[in-house]
């Protein structure tokens, strides 16, 4: 691990930005490489979910007042959740399949079923916990929430190079 992690280093050290462009860009790149790229879309991913979210925790369904009750909170959050996860899930899919991950696997329909399926799957997980963690503990909805999102990173990256694109 030490040794791919210094490959990297020097790799990025010899090159110029034009020659780390290229690598970045290629899809046969090294699994850290292609680690980062992942990294760059969830970053992505998430700015457009979150934003989703706390828009709609402020002006739809509030869930930060800390005056509302914790039930209240957690099922504000919960709906701001569903909502946004559709369009974080949606901008993840296309830079994951135009960027990261090589598609064909599956025909391009079935790639996104399965692609959001995992995601589904992580999300619900993450979204059982938060509110529970909210109501029985009295944590910070926020805290509830970067929970959620640092679980759903780790299922996600595995499931989806694994299971839903060819690498």
């Amino acid at each position: 691990m030490l040794q791919t992690l210094a490959a990297t280093r020097q790799f990025f050290r010899d090159n110029d930005w034009r020659t780390i462009l290229a690598r970045m860009n290629a899809r046969d790149t090294h699994p850290l490489i292609q680690f980062m790229k992942y990294g760059i879309c969830g970053v992505g991913s998430l700015i457009i979910g979150q934003g989703i979210w706390l828009s709609l925790s402020i002006w739809v369904y509030p869930a930060l007042d800390s005056d509302l009750p914790k039930e209240v909170r957690a099922l504000h959050s919960t709906y701001n959740n569903i909502i946004s996860f559709f369009f974080g899930n949606f901008f993840a899919y296309f830079t994951n399949s135009k960027w990261v991950f090589t598609p064909g696997r599956h025909h391009i329909l079935l790639e996104f079923f399965y692609f959001t399926l995992i995601s589904t799957v992580a999300f619900v997980i993450g979204l059982l916990t938060g509110p529970l963690l909210i109501q029985m503990y009295g944590i910070s909805t926020l805290l509830a929430q970067l929970l959620m999102l640092v679980s759903s990173v780790l299922v996600n990256f595995v499931c989806r190079k694994f299971f839903v694109f060819k690498g």
